[in-house]
């Protein structure tokens, strides 16, 4: 009864499904109708947005166009008038210096007019006279400003003049007392330097009497004597060791010098040189390991024949086993051997 039961809710379990299933195929299919009735709405949006945006530009653009012309004419405009000013300001000087030049030309001819009623009227010698008096007149007004000039050129000249001399008094009384100040500061310095010169010396020699002294007490007299040969001779060879350590100093930057020019050259080799140290270590590791399987299998050996207690065999597994070990080991050895004889060629 309870299979019976269970067979007839499948079905409707499934018809449940289906129906639910068709449920959400149909929600689904609303769903993208709706989706795409959104996207439809949104570029159409998004066109009129576009085709705003578009006719604000080109508003901007004709109001800034408008702006910039109306702009121009303004300053045109303006131009003219500034333009009409200058004109107008250069019309009316131009009149005042016409004005003034026909007034000096009037001048001229009024009195040139007066000079020819005089000569016409009998009196050249008057005529001459008051053309040699312009003309003195003329010149005695050219010469006295010019005069004038040079009297005003030489007293700029001489106050220039005076100046460059004080500054040079100046200059050269400021380097007297700077020069006396280098001077003294020079002898200062030097009575400084042989004062604590002096005061060294003393100290010295008063810490060697000290160093004596001690030594002496500590000593017998035959060790004092003999201490004091010692220092005499030492004292010697530092002297002997200073002058030599100029020489040194001249010898260890030539060293230096050829040193740098020998690791340039001997760089390649001294790169080959750890190459090579490397490799001997890995052949050094693998001899000792060899040695160590050749110890094992050799112990191993000598307690199978305790074992067996037979009569070795020459073709037993051990043997060529023991004997191709001894082969590898001898050759890693004349390897080892090999690199440690390239090594030290290298070294020297």
């Amino acid at each position: 009864g309870t299979s019976s039961r269970a067979r007839g809710e499948k079905p409707d379990a499934l018809a449940a499904l289906q129906s639910a299933n068709e449920e959400l195929r149909a929600k689904l299919t609303d769903i993208q109708i709706e989706l795409q009735q959104e996207k439809s709405k949104v570029s159409k949006l998004e066109r009129e947005k576009n085709q705003e945006v578009k006719q604000i530009k080109e508003h901007e653009q004709h109001k800034s166009t408008v702006v910039v012309t109306e702009l121009k004419v303004k300053l045109h405009e303006e131009k003219m008038k500034e333009l009409q000013a200058v004109r107008e300001a250069l019309l009316r000087q131009h009149e005042a210096e016409l004005l003034r030049v026909i007034k000096i030309k009037d001048n001229e001819i009024q009195r040139l007019q007066t000079l020819l009623s005089s000569v016409r009227d009998g009196a050249p010698d008057k005529v001459k006279t008051v053309l040699l008096t312009e003309a003195k007149e003329e010149a005695k007004k050219g010469f006295e400003v010019e005069k004038i000039k040079m009297q005003q050129e030489i007293s700029e000249l001489k106050g220039a003049k005076k100046q460059v001399e004080e500054a040079l008094t100046m200059v050269i009384q400021a380097d007297k007392i700077k020069a006396a100040e280098i001077r003294s500061v020079y002898h200062l310095h030097q009575e400084e330097i042989s004062r604590i010169k002096r005061e060294c010396e003393r100290e010295i020699r008063r810490l060697v009497r000290v160093a004596i002294y001690i030594y002496e007490q500590q000593l017998d007299e035959k060790d004092a004597r003999r201490f004091q040969l010692k220092i005499a001779e030492l004292s010697a060879i530092i002297r002997k060791l200073e002058d030599r350590n100029a020489l040194l100093s001249e010898e260890r930057n030539e060293l230096l010098k050829r040193l740098r020019e020998a690791e340039s050259q001997y760089k390649p080799i001294l790169d080959k040189n750890k190459r090579l140290s490397r490799k001997n270590e890995e052949l050094s590791h693998a001899l000792r390991r060899m040695e160590n399987k050749l110890k094992f299998v050799t112990q191993e050996n000598i307690a199978m024949r305790q074992r067996a207690g037979t009569i070795r065999r020459p073709s037993s597994l051990n043997d060529l086993d023991h004997s191709q070990e001894e082969r590898e080991v001898d050759f890693l050895r004349l390897q080892v051997i090999e690199q440690q004889n390239i090594i030290d060629e290298l070294s020297k």
